[in-house]
């Protein structure tokens, strides 16, 4: 043993602590003890980042443990001080809070990795005026995402079918047209991380963005919880005029077996009639009603063994699809849609390390049908007739993934290793029926007429495999890295795509507490089923005309084909086959991570994605008179996005914290989608692709929310949004570009809404929560619609604006 000579000034050995969530954030209100030889040492709680220190610690092998409500206990023994001091990082994994919980331990590193996500707590997002119900109502309070005018989620200014949905890790896209459908209730979310950086190599089968959701386990005790249990009524110069909403959600948790099999149940009925302010009442009512149910079930096997299972399901139906002024009642279709998918999730601590297994099921049907047979008219100033597409539909898509997360393995700095697979075989199948479209001008003249020779149906079948490996790489207490690579395969495209990926996390001093952060990699879409049924779809017979009724071109049969994609690119092969398609973007980031004071951090992040081989539809004109033409689908699409953004989260106490953000960002690339034609609601004009102003494109976006808790149980949750318009199309009468695609915009939008509430106590048990939302406070000019074609004698102008208004509703608490 060395015996110290007197005198000698000894080091201060200490050690470091951070707590963390398998996604890289920090964890707050964390416990954390040392002991040495079984004896308490010393205990503290992290600080605002996650942190803790304890210094002036002797020589000896120590335990640490981190505890928090609503996470497995974590542990780290035999932390040995005789070579200097040491920083741990604990992940703390979401597992239900009991004595005889699971023993999956934590593992240990010295610095968050380069993929962080946006997190929204679910808690705080529900008290907002909007009164969001789904996944989805949440999302456009992120950095990155918006709604976009007909009302589809936007990710980095792309569509959601370029982005992934998994919840517990599976996902639960739709396979036939890659959309999220009806995500899962907001009272039954946990956690939920927005990814637009997702370096880690087991995120894949997306190109824009990444929507990550936890749901909650049931607690030891029952707790019930309803929300909006009255209906709204619509009252029009002061007479009722029936039923305007109602969304009662209920959700109820607790142990079905004490310490062993638990249970939580989220369920909203819903009934929405969103009026139209472009049109007359009562002809401006768009109506949803279903139901949205999620079941969870976990199981403590043993004290190394957790199983969850997962039900959810989510029928509606819909009325009034896209209606609006130029589309009136009449000439809109309605729809019925149904979302179903089972998980079950195996959790098994093995060997040091997690084996996760994962097994889902997923089916999507559809119906959309117009109100009449006599097909659609589209004119310069507005449509009648009939919505002309009749559309049945199914997808299904059964999975299973597995992943081993390895022991650390301190060589060279401390090794992370995390290796895993997937599976998954899926169908997608169903008829269209399409009636002639005829577009006029002001006369009513036809300038074209389309007909469709044939009823089709649809039936395709696919095949994904992918496998990754990865690793998160502790080079020093301050420096971490992130390095693995994914393959990916879709059996119906004939390609195999590889996705090198890479990042890194710095902080240069700790005194300052800065975070650096910056990552590279590919990624690659799953191309949906939707594209490979579009060569069954109808073919489309296109008749010209001019001014005076004569026949200018045709009639032209266009066939509907799929190309394939001959340029040659590094990480993929592909089989020169139709179809070959594997859309993929190139992504990196740079991020500084900065808590100015205990109460406010700030964070600023670029990015660039630059995308190529997107599939886009093009119109190929018949090579000699008299022959056939051809709608294409393509791999020859290409996108670019910047985004540069400020964000920064003041929390002053749990109860009072606020969110800010400003994004500036560009999005430019190829205007034919296909995901606008091939949707659920087809698009009838399909215009020649051009290169240009994205339609999503938003330059300029502040947002900031909140929830604050004020004295005496009342609470004000605001909300204010200034952004740029969005770009809009100017077209001819003949419906074609009148002028450069998405030059000209809506007027900027802005908006302060604020819900203000109180809780009254009826008992111990139970409270109620009174609350008045307004929106649009200050009644800015917030137009839905402008008179966007040429031959419009109103052209030019904007029109719908959404005043200032408010609700009253109430919540039972228990």
């Amino acid at each position: 043993m060395l015996v110290p000579l007197q005198g000698q000034p000894q080091p201060r050995l200490g050690i470091n602590v951070l707590t963390m969530d398998e996604s890289g954030r920090p964890v707050l209100g964390v416990q954390v003890e040392v002991k040495l030889d079984q004896r308490r040492v010393t205990v503290g709680e992290v600080n605002d980042v996650g942190r803790i220190s304890f210094l002036e610690l002797r020589t000896g092998l120590y335990t640490v443990t981190a505890t928090r409500d609503g996470f497995l206990p974590t542990e780290k023994k035999d932390i040995d001080l005789t070579l200097g001091s040491v920083t741990l990082e604990l992940v703390m994994l979401p597992l239900p809070t009991r004595t005889d919980s699971v023993e999956v331990r934590g593992t240990v590193a010295e610095i968050t990795g380069a993929s962080v996500p946006n997190t929204l707590p679910p808690e705080k997002a529900k008290e907002l005026p909007s009164r969001p119900a789904t996944v989805a109502d949440v999302l456009p309070l992120t950095p990155g995402v918006v709604r976009e005018p007909g009302g589809g989620l936007i990710l980095s200014s792309s569509p959601e079918s370029r982005s992934a949905l998994i919840v517990n890790s599976a996902d639960v896209t739709d396979p036939g047209t890659g959309q999220f459908g009806l995500t899962v209730p907001i009272d039954s979310v946990e956690v939920l991380n927005v990814y637009q950086t997702a370096y880690l190599a087991e995120y894949g089968r997306f190109t824009a963005g990444l929507v990550s959701v936890e749901t909650k386990r049931g607690g030891d005790k029952w707790k019930w919880e309803l929300n909006d249990p009255l209906p709204e009524f619509r009252i029009r110069s002061w007479q009722l005029r029936g039923l305007k909403t109602a969304t009662p959600r209920i959700n109820f948790e607790g142990p079905l077996i004490k310490s062993k099999l638990f249970f939580n149940q989220g369920l909203e009925y819903e009934i929405h009639k969103t009026a139209v302010y472009t049109l007359p009442f009562p002809f401006n009512q768009k109506k949803t009603q279903g139901m949205n149910s999620f079941s969870q079930i976990d199981w403590i096997a043993s004290a190394r063994h957790l199983l969850t299972a997962t039900l959810h399901a989510a029928p509606q139906r819909l009325e009034g699809l896209n209606l609006d002024y130029y589309n009136p009642s009449p000439t809109t279709p309605d729809a019925h849609t149904r979302n179903l998918t089972g998980t079950i999730a195996d959790h098994l601590t093995l060997y040091g390390g997690l084996w996760e297994n994962r097994f889902s099921a997923t089916y999507f049907d559809g119906s959309v049908w117009g109100k009449g047979q006599g097909g659609l008219t589209i004119s310069p100033t507005g449509n009648s007739g009939y919505y002309f597409a009749d559309q049945n539909r199914g997808a299904s898509r059964l999975s299973g993934n597995s992943s081993y997360s390895f022991a650390p393995l301190a060589k060279l700095g401390t090794h992370q290793f995390k290796l895993g697979a997937y599976l998954a075989g899926s169908e997608h199948s169903g008829d269209i029926v399409e009636r002639p479209i005829r577009i006029t001008n002001l006369a009513g003249q036809v300038l074209v007429n389309v007909d469709f020779p044939r009823t089709r149906d649809f039936e395709v079948t696919d095949t994904e495999r992918s496998f990754f490996v990865q690793d998160h790489w502790i080079v020093s207490p301050r420096l971490a890295v992130d390095i693995g690579a994914r393959s990916e395969s879709q059996q119906i495209s004939g390609a195999t795509r590889i996705a090198p990926r890479a990042g890194l996390s710095w902080v240069p001093a700790d005194k300052y507490r800065t975070i650096l952060r910056g990552g590279a990699g590919y990624f690659y879409d799953r191309v949906p089923l939707n594209v490979y049924a579009f060569n069954r779809y109808p073919g489309r017979l296109e008749t010209t005309y001019d001014n005076a009724g004569n026949t200018l071109t045709g009639p032209t049969l266009f066939v509907n084909t799929l190309g394939h994609d001959i340029v040659r690119r590094p990480f993929v092969t592909q089989s020169p086959s139709d179809g070959n398609f594997s859309p993929r973007s190139l992504l990196w980031s740079a991020q500084a991570e900065q808590p100015i004071t205990k109460w406010l951090k700030a964070r600023v992040t670029y990015l660039r994605n630059d995308s190529d081989s997107l599939v886009i539809l093009n119109r190929v004109g018949p090579t000699v008179a008299g022959g056939e033409g051809a709608y294409l689908l393509q791999g020859t699409g290409s996108s670019r996005y910047r985004q540069l953004d400020f964000t920064a989260q003041v929390k002053m106490r749990a109860d009072r914290e606020l969110f800010f953000s400003y994004v500036r960002s560009g999005a430019r690339g190829d205007l034919n989608d296909f995901g606008k034609y091939l949707g659920t609601v087809q698009n009838p004009i399909i215009r020649e692709n051009q290169y240009g102003t994205l339609g999503t494109d938003l330059p300029n976006r502040f947002l900031a929310w909140g929830v604050v808790r004020l004295p005496m149980k009342f609470q004000i949750a605001p909300v204010v949004e200034y952004r740029s318009g969005f770009p809009y199309l100017q077209t001819t009468v003949s419906q074609q570009y009148f002028d450069v695609p998405n030059s000209t915009r809506y007027p900027n939008f802005f908006s302060i809404d604020s819900r203000f509430s109180k809780d009254l106590k009826i008992n111990k048990d139970y409270s109620i929560r009174l609350s008045v939302s307004g929106f649009n406070l200050t009644n800015h000019f917030n137009p839905e619609q402008v008179h966007s074609n040429f031959a419009d004698p109103a052209f030019g102008q904007f029109f719908g604006h959404r005043g200032r208004r408010f609700t009253v509703d109430f919540d039972f608490l228990f």
